[in-house]
């Protein structure tokens, strides 16, 4: 176990900070409350030190927090404000006092999420972990008190003799007589107007925003170059050596001198100006609702689709393009629809996975059993919380995205969602989609995009807003201001609004038609989907019968009475006659044909009627045979046979080996049209976790815990911690508690591990289990099982 450097001027302001400010910082940085509660100050400032939460705490945050906390890396602790806002470029702005007031602006934000620190004397101390974030601030490399800290003695005390400095005797001694003369720029210049005016130019170059490769291919000029310019400043401390002198660098305080006093690091403090059009308000919302109508209705169908003919999974996994056409052109859908559907419904749990595709679940019918308003918001909570856009196609190579095959679990991409629902709210109108994602990105600046949005970004999640009628005319809708304010209610509400009710009554034509005013309800779908084929969708549904979708209804086990009982008790008046007797006469032949397998056999009491099958010349190709009066042979399947038999015009049903009738496998999921379908539970919000920021312990609870504690003496390790150590576990002390504990409550985990090439990964593990030096768990990443190297893993951050 190793030590990690705890943040000291962190944890002395943590030291000074109440119940209600602590609680602030918990709740911008909800990441250090994950797996196993912070112990104490000290640990709460170790966590929120690490790299990987500073991440998390700078996505979160605007252009100007980056840009000011990547400058402030530049500059190194120590700085001021002034010393930033003079190094900050003030081109937004001819006042410089309000060039002070933004800079002051975002310094307090960035005090606020943990970032960064301003002490008593005004000087700026940044968080421990900030350099592993900005490696290379403003491309300006690392300044001399990184670079020096791996220097030996030997190699400082030529570089001080070079600069004619007094060589002390001890290392801090050398270390601090270095920093103090390199770091001043007044040297610094004077050093550099002393090269060679060949050297100086490569320098410039090196330092420059777009700086060339050192080698520039096969040049040999400037490989020469390079190595005299190396040779020139490498002594006299403009050039460090590192990595065992394999490699040089050019501090930040050279480079700074080199770009010229006239540098200023980029630093924009307001959102690029959005222009907005008017819109109104009622067309607004009527555009809303028929967005909202249309793809509730597609949604309807393609569900409606996968609950009577699972739909065929990749052997590779997934759903492939070709199956989702085919899927399209069936429900009369888009493909983008069919695409939303179905990564929609397997967020709400509404799909199972079998070896013969996919199916709906057992929660499809209760969900089914809503208002369409009711059903139409469990999808949309799930479309807010996913961190994907659905719709996707194509991935950053062109080729084609498969269906069902990501977790959608990135939090950039739910951050994009976030940052353009925002960026709209704050509009008093309606805009385009290039001008509100120049905002959004000021807004969030680390969000990406799908791939495919390269060239155009937003297009993806701006379609799909559209389609689901949260957004119109470029402005959010109600229903898109109500799931921004992650309010439920709001959403439900407003979704009943848009979609009215289920209809459970229909009108019967005499030319054989059926129509549903609005949305038809589970029970009116399910009826006339098993009797009729539906011809038309949208704000009225048409269904027309026919011969066969009459006998189709028959084949799935209900009789001509119980079929025409129930389209009377949906019917608003008398069914008409041509309807009642269409149904009788289907009804009157069904199953007077009997199959069963010999290959297989047409049974019969109407021996005029076999007689008859027997010699039509539609059916020569079965190689008919009357075996008896009542009985017919044929060669073929029964299958084939009953596909002939239909197709000359006759309605024959399948039978078993004793002759029973065999019931065909209903679209319908429940058999009897007059079964009671349960009472639907009240909807609530998708539990599938969108980003690990959700289901964290109570800030306040927290924050009051730690003020009473304080900074606590060593606790006594458990069991899992010693023998992680004894493993070999090379982390932390808070690294492993939290993974001690993913192995104690079976929690979930991201580790970075070093492969046995070298290479290192992320990887969000879960289900661990310790045994011996490794550490066996299901990785996310490969999708199975695997084992850790306990002496590998090189951070643990709990999710």
């Amino acid at each position: 176990m190793t030590d990690a450097l705890t943040d000291t001027v962190l944890l002395e302001r943590l030291k000074g900070t109440d119940v209600f400010g602590l609680t602030l910082l918990l709740t911008r940085r909800p990441d250090v409350l994950a797996g196993v509660p912070p112990r104490d100050l000290a640990d709460l400032a170790e966590r929120l030190s690490q790299p990987r939460s500073l991440i998390y705490a700078l996505r979160t945050l605007s252009l100007p927090c980056l840009q000011l906390a990547e400058a402030a890396q530049a500059l190194g602790s120590g700085s001021t404000p002034a010393d930033l806002a003079g190094f900050l470029a003030a081109t937004d702005v001819a006042d410089s006092d309000q060039h002070r007031a933004n800079v002051d602006r975002v310094i307090d934000e960035l005090v606020t999420v943990g970032v960064m620190s301003v002490g008593s004397d005004a000087s700026i101390e940044l968080a421990e972990g900030l350099c592993a974030v900005f490696t290379d601030p403003l491309g300006l490399g690392q300044p001399y008190r990184v670079l020096l800290e791996g220097q030996t003695v030997d190699a400082m005390r030529r570089i001080q003799g070079a600069l004619g400095l007094p060589r002390g005797k001890k290392r801090a001694e050398a270390l601090q007589s270095l920093l103090d003369f390199l770091t001043d720029p007044d040297n610094l210049v004077l050093l550099v107007a002393s090269a060679p005016s060949d050297v100086l130019g490569y320098l410039i170059d090196l330092a420059s925003d777009d700086s060339p490769e050192d080698l520039n291919g096969h040049d040999l000029k400037r490989y020469a170059l390079r190595h005299k310019a190396v040779a020139w400043a490498e002594p006299r401390g403009l050039m460090i050596k590192v990595d065992y002198g394999y490699d040089i660098k050019l501090p930040t305080e050279v480079a700074r001198v080199l770009r010229g006093p006239d540098y200023r690091a980029p630093f924009d403090p307001t959102s690029p100006p959005v222009p907005v059009h008017p819109v109104d308000a009622g067309r607004l919302e009527a555009d809303s609702a028929v967005a909202a109508t249309a793809f509730a209705d597609r949604m309807l169908a393609v569900l409606d689709h996968a609950a009577r003919t699972p739909i065929p999974l990749l052997k590779t996994g997934g759903v492939g393009t070709r199956e989702l056409t085919k899927l399209a052109k069936a429900t009369g859908a888009g493909e983008l629809d069919v695409r939303m559907t179905l990564e929609l419904a397997d967020a709400a749990g509404l799909l199972d996975f079998a070896s013969n595709g996919v199916a709906v679940s057992d929660a499809f019918r209760q969900w089914r059993d809503h208002d369409p308003g009711e059903r139409l918001a469990t999808m949309l909570g799930c479309w807010w919380q996913s961190g994907a856009a659905l719709s996707a196609t194509r991935d950053a190579d062109g080729k084609a995205l498969r269906a069902l095959v990501s977790d959608h679990r990135c939090l950039d991409c739910l951050a994009a969602r976030t940052a353009m629902f925002e960026t709209l709210a704050d509009l008093d109108g309606g805009t385009d989609r290039a001008s509100m994602a120049e905002a959004a990105f000021w807004r969030r600046p680390t969000l990406h995009l799908a791939e495919q949005d390269a060239a155009e970004p937003f297009a993806t999640q701006w379609r799909e807003a559209q389609m689901l009628g949260v957004l119109a005319d470029g402005a959010l809708t109600a229903l898109g201001r109500a799931l921004l304010g992650a309010d439920a209610d709001a959403v439900r509400e407003q979704a009943r609004k848009l979609l009215p009710a289920s209809a459970d009554q229909a009108s019967f034509g005499s030319d054989l038609t059926a129509f549903v005013a609005g949305a038809p309800s589970a029970r009116v779908s399910a009826i006339l989907d098993s009797a009729a084929d539906r011809e038309g969708r949208g704000a009225a549904a048409t269904w027309r019968f026919s011969a066969a979708s009459v006998r189709r209804a028959l084949d799935e086990g209900t009789t001509g009475e119980a079929l025409l009982d129930a389209l009377t008790q949906l019917a608003t008046v008398e069914l008409p006659q041509p309807l009642r007797y269409l149904i009788a006469d289907v009804a009157r032949r069904h199953g007077h044909l009997r199959l069963t397998s010999v290959t297989s056999c047409i049974c019969s009491d109407d021996e005029a009627l076999l007689a008859e099958v027997s010699v039509e010349r539609k059916l020569s190709k079965l190689g008919l045979r009357l075996l008896a009066p009542t009985v017919l042979a044929s060669d073929a399947p029964v299958s084939e046979v009953m596909k002939a038999l239909r197709a000359a015009g006759y309605f024959p049903v399948s039978a078993d080996g004793t002759g029973n009738v065999v019931q065909l496998a209903g679209r319908r999921r429940g058999g009897r049209f007059d079964e009671q379908s349960p009472e639907p539970e009240a909807w609530s919000e998708p539990t599938r976790p969108a980003a690990p920021e959700q289901n964290r312990p109570d800030p306040r609870a927290i924050a009051t815990a730690l003020v009473r504690v304080g900074v606590a003496k060593p606790a006594a390790l458990t069991a899992t911690e010693r023998r992680l150590i004894e493993a070999g576990a090379t982390l932390s002390s808070a690294e492993i508690r939290q993974l001690a504990h993913a192995v104690d409550a079976s929690t979930r985990v991201r580790i970075s591990y070093q492969s046995a090439t070298g290479a290192i990964t992320d990887r969000a593990i879960v289900d661990l289990e310790l045994v011996g030096g490794s550490v066996y768990a299901w990785c996310e990443l490969r999708d199975d099982a695997r084992v850790f190297t306990l002496s590998r893993i090189q951070s643990v951050v709990a999710l």
